[in-house]
């Protein structure tokens, strides 16, 4: 009997123990975490509500989570997942950017705890970037990203290649991420 109370106490005990970790944790980041997902959505109505679904998952499932491991970054993977839930159930709602293109702007850009550049600040980088693209070059990023055209329906507006019109993506993709990298250099300086 004193045995199955011993087991019960150390049940609560370490419940106490993972409830107060998860505490410290999601406290020291939960500023950080609200502006990432601010970032992807510009609305603060569906960061709130992304933020709260977020905010369970990650309680949910903090026992997956391994202790000394970066948890804003595990926080981001479970924060970006309900973005991206978030967008493909509010199809009307468009940021202007395709899922692929975000998804590569978020794996790209990455994080480090000695960083004090917030997420909202990378993507004034971005915008900052965007404006100082050539003509050319805009254009790709309207009809590809903000229109959604296709390599296809853009080589048959243009009368260019497929393959011309993917390198041509390529090159932007290439010259936004390193500007918004080199802006970040800047930054930690």
């Amino acid at each position: 009997m004193s045995t199955q109370k011993n087991q019960q106490l150390d049940t609560t005990d370490a419940e106490a123990l993972r409830s107060s970790k998860f505490g410290q944790l999601f406290e020291a980041d939960r500023n950080r975490l609200y502006t990432y997902i601010y970032a992807f959505v510009s609305n603060h109505s569906a960061a709130d509500d992304i933020f709260q679904e977020t905010c369970l998952v990650l309680w949910r499932e903090f026992d997956k989570f391994e202790i000394g491991t970066e948890f804003s970054k595990w926080a981001n993977v479970i924060a970006f997942n309900r973005v991206r839930h978030y967008r493909q159930a509010q199809k009307k709602y468009q940021l202007g950017l395709s899922d692929d293109f975000i998804e590569e702007f978020s794996q790209n850009i990455t994080i480090t705890e000695n960083q004090t550049v917030t997420q909202e600040e990378k993507w004034r980088y971005l915008e900052h970037c965007c404006s100082l693209l050539s003509e050319p070059l805009k254009k790709i990023y309207q009809n590809f990203y903000v229109d959604k055209l296709s390599a296809k329906d853009l080589a048959e507006t243009t009368g260019r290649s497929i393959h011309a019109i993917r390198k041509s993506v390529f090159k932007l993709r290439k010259k936004l991420f390193d500007c918004v990298e080199q802006k970040l250099r800047e930054a930690s300086k």
